[in-house]
C-alpha cells in the first residue's frame, strides 16, 4: 500500500473519532418529558424557556396567543425530538418556548397545543403567568384551561 493511501486511511479514520467524540461530548441534554401535559420551566435574569411535551408527526403543534408585547416578548417556539438510537418517526420529543419579560410586575399569556390550521382540533391549553422584579423572574406558573 502506498504512503499516499496509508495517509488518507489514517486521516479519514481520525476523522470519524474526532466527529464520533464530538458527538458524545456535545449531545445535547433534553427534558424528560413524556406525555402531553408535562412541562419543565427555567430562568435566568428576564429570559424564560418553557419544554412542554409534544410530537410533531401528529399534526399538533404549541401555538402561543394573548401575549402582552408591551411586557413580554417571545423568540420563538422550537420543536425538537427526543434522542434516540435509531431515529424512530413517531417518538416523541417537546417544544422550547423561549421569550424575555420586559418590565416588572405581572404578565400573562396562552400557550395552546393544536392543530395549527382551520378546523383545527384543540388538545390543550395553559394560561402562563410569569412574575417578576426589575432584575429577574421570580416565578412563572402554567395553569390548565379548561374549554
Amino acid at each position: 500500500m502506498s504512503k499516499k493511501r496509508k495517509l488518507i486511511i489514517a486521516l479519514v479514520a481520525f476523522s470519524g473519532i474526532v466527529a464520533v467524540g464530538l458527538g458524545i461530548h456535545f449531545k445535547p441534554t433534553s427534558p424528560e418529558l413524556t406525555k402531553l401535559g408535562d412541562y419543565s420551566v427555567t430562568s435566568k435574569g428576564m429570559r424564560f424557556e418553557i419544554d412542554l411535551a409534544s410530537n410533531s408527526t401528529t399534526g399538533y403543534t404549541w401555538t402561543a396567543s394573548d401575549v402582552d408585547k408591551g411586557n413580554c416578548t417571545l423568540d420563538d417556539i422550537v420543536y425538537q425530538a427526543y434522542p434516540s438510537k435509531d431515529n424512530r418517526v413517531g417518538s416523541g420529543g417537546y417544544s422550547r418556548v423561549t421569550g424575555k419579560v420586559k418590565k416588572a410586575g405581572q404578565t400573562q399569556f396562552h400557550l395552546t397545543y393544536c392543530q395549527d390550521w382551520e378546523g383545527g382540533k384543540k388538545e390543550l391549553t395553559y394560561r402562563v403567568t410569569i412574575s417578576s422584579s426589575k432584575t429577574k423572574i421570580n416565578k412563572i406558573k402554567l395553569t390548565k384551561v379548561s374549554e
